[in-house]
C-alpha cells in the first residue's frame, strides 16, 4: 500500500481520503446549478498521445472542467478525482430535484383534471334526467295524435 498524504493505492484501486475532520471551509452547493454546468460541459472520447492506438477514454478536458467549476486551485491541466466524483453526485441530486419538481407539476395537473371530471359527472346525470323527461313529453304529445 503506497501512502500519498491521506490517500493511497491499494494495488487495485485509488482510495482518496474524505474524512470530515480533515476538511474545513464547507460551503453548500446548489445541485441544480451544478447540473446546468455539467449539461454544458463538453464530454468527448479521446486517447492520450502517449497511448497506443485503439485505447479510448471518455470525459471532459481539464481546462473545460476547471473553467466550469473552478476547482483544483490554479491547476487547469488536471482533474482531481474527488472533484469529478463530487460534481457527478451533485449533478445527480440536481437531476433528482428536477424530476421531483416535474412530478409534482404533473400530480397537480392530474388533480385538476380529476376535479374537473368530478364536476362533469353530476352534469351527465342531470343531462340523462332531462333527456328522459324530454322523451316522456314527446311520447305524451304523440299519444293524443294517435288516438284521433
Amino acid at each position: 500500500m503506497q501512502l500519498a498524504g491521506g490517500a493511497y493505492c491499494s494495488g487495485t484501486t485509488w482510495v482518496n481520503s474524505s474524512d470530515r475532520y480533515l476538511k474545513e471551509d464547507f460551503t453548500a452547493v446548489r445541485p441544480e446549478d451544478v447540473l446546468a454546468k455539467v449539461l454544458a460541459l463538453p464530454i468527448t472520447q479521446w486517447k492520450y498521445k502517449a497511448e497506443s492506438s485503439g485505447i479510448r477514454h471518455l470525459g471532459p478536458v481539464a481546462q473545460d472542467f476547471h473553467a466550469a467549476f473552478e476547482l483544483n486551485g490554479g491547476d487547469d491541466t488536471r482533474i482531481n478525482t474527488v472533484d469529478e466524483g463530487g460534481v457527478a453526485l451533485a449533478a445527480i441530486q440536481g437531476l433528482n430535484q428536477k424530476l421531483e419538481a416535474e412530478a409534482k407539476g404533473e400530480d397537480a395537473e392530474i388533480a385538476k383534471l380529476e376535479a374537473k371530471a368530478a364536476k362533469v359527472d353530476p352534469l351527465e346525470k342531470q343531462n340523462d334526467s332531462l333527456t328522459a323527461r324530454l322523451n316522456d313529453l314527446e311520447a305524451a304529445l304523440k299519444m293524443p295524435a294517435a288516438k284521433k
